[in-house]
């Protein structure tokens, strides 16, 4: 199994190294996942004992609509979002790949179609953004990837229709699998007679490379993405899918049960709609302190950046750092222009109880 999308600050390549340092437990009875995301740890647990109970949750309810979707209505679901890569990759892209006559490297360039027309979109702009389906429905010779993308996700977020719906979900699933590099950006609308914005929640995330040949949805190796799904359609059938503020799932944890936090980084731009303080950062660590007290074990991930704040609140916790290098997201812009993948250390709090003498 994979994870279904790219999630920023997702763990799939750090669970290998957990893993080597022997940081995660051999047996469990119940799995916690209070910050579900991508589901990568949820993966790894699921293959150490599928005969667990899953208790799954995150505070994004779109985010659980799509698990909620695969899990319950699979058929509908596939069928929904195969249709959208059908029509989407019959589409021109933004750019194709040609091969330099003098150096004989492959670059790419603007595809003639497929390309950004600005000054259209701009005759379209009302406001700060775009109407996308008006652009889309009055101009059929930019009938582009990059315009259905955007007219997709115009719809998405305008429509009166229930947002959790398997159909919504589905449509949000497309959007996520083309738009930029694994981040989760919100709509911002004005609120009327003020100069204030308002978050809406919904995903407004700009659209990615969209440089996709055959398929969208299937991992590599793969010939369509209807067998991923179908996996996860089977794991998430022994999951009790939860959409609370975290906290609400410490009573799951106790002895047996083993717990992954995996909440919004520290210094970090990806937010995933969600104001994470310290406040809130105190919170976790909390919730890990109450989870290891239950005889659970807890384990959290989280971001150093170089204030000793998990330091400062380890207490009798074990604490473990990690280099890693992130390739999903915003990455870091050189003096010269060009960008490059961010370096930070990621920090392991690994719950444990005090003891104590009678």
């Amino acid at each position: 199994m994979k994870p279904l999308f790219m999630w920023a600050g997702g763990k799939n390549k750090l669970i290998s190294i957990y893993e080597k340092r022997n940081l995660l437990p051999e047996t469990f009875n119940t799995y916690i996942e209070p910050f579900m995301g991508a589901g990568a740890m949820f993966i790894w647990a699921y293959e150490k004992n599928p005969n667990a109970q899953f208790y799954l949750n995150d505070s994004n309810p779109y985010i659980m609509g799509i698990y909620n979707a695969v899990k319950n209505d699979f058929d509908e679901f596939c069928r929904v979002v195969f249709d959208h890569e059908k029509k989407y990759l019959s589409l021109y892209p933004p750019k194709q790949q040609l091969t330099d006559s003098s150096s004989g490297k492959k670059i790419w360039v603007d595809h003639p179609v497929g390309c950004a027309n600005k000054e259209l979109e701009k005759r379209y702009k009302v406001g700060s953004n775009v109407n996308w389906t008006d652009l889309w429905n009055e101009n059929p010779i930019y009938h582009v990837r990059r315009s259905y993308y955007f007219m997709t996700r115009h719809k998405y977020q305008n429509t009166q229709d229930d947002r959790l719906s398997t159909y919504n979900s589905a449509v949000l699933y497309f959007l996520m699998k083309t738009g930029f590099n694994g981040v989760w950006q919100t709509y911002k609308e004005k609120i009327p007679g003020t100069k204030k914005n308002r978050d809406t929640g919904l995903f407004h995330t700009p659209c990615g490379l969209m440089r996709h040949k055959d398929t969208i949805f299937a991992s590599k190796g793969k010939r369509d993405g209807r067998g991923d799904l179908k996996d996860w359609h089977n794991a998430l059938q022994n999951a009790t899918l939860l959409n609370l503020d975290f906290t609400g799932t410490l009573p799951y944890a106790k002895q047996g049960s083993f717990v992954f936090m995996d909440p919004p980084y520290r210094g970090c731009f990806t937010q995933y709609g969600v104001d994470f303080d310290d406040k809130l950062q105190q919170s976790v660590v909390d919730y890990l302190n109450k989870a290891t007290e239950a005889d659970a074990y807890a384990i959290m991930s989280n971001r150093d950046v170089g204030d000793d704040f998990f330091k400062k609140r380890q207490g009798t916790n074990i604490i473990e750092t990690f280099d890693v290098t992130y390739t999903v997201g915003r990455r870091k812009k050189e003096d010269d222009g060009t960008y490059s993948a961010k370096k930070a250390t990621e920090i392991l709090m690994i719950g444990k109880k005090q003891l104590t003498f009678r």
